[in-house]
């Protein structure tokens, strides 16, 4: 079986939210207050899946005004 010590916890817990604070600034530096309220909602209650999508959707949507 595989067995994870508490040093992998700490990491991998480290490493979550590191991506979730840095969703969140990212989230917070190009969305309107509501735009943020409800990416800081996905993020905070889908934590890696919200934070991954935040960051996908900003520099998706910064590549796109840069190109036009």
């Amino acid at each position: 079986m595989l067995f994870i010590t508490s040093f992998g916890v700490t990491v991998i817990v480290g490493l979550l939210l590191i991506l979730i604070i840095t969703a969140l600034v990212l989230a917070a530096k190009s969305e309107s207050n509501l735009r943020f309220l409800i990416w800081g909602a996905i993020i905070l209650f889908v934590p890696f899946l919200g934070a991954i999508a935040c960051i996908i959707n900003y520099y998706a949507s910064k590549n796109k005004v840069k190109s036009a």
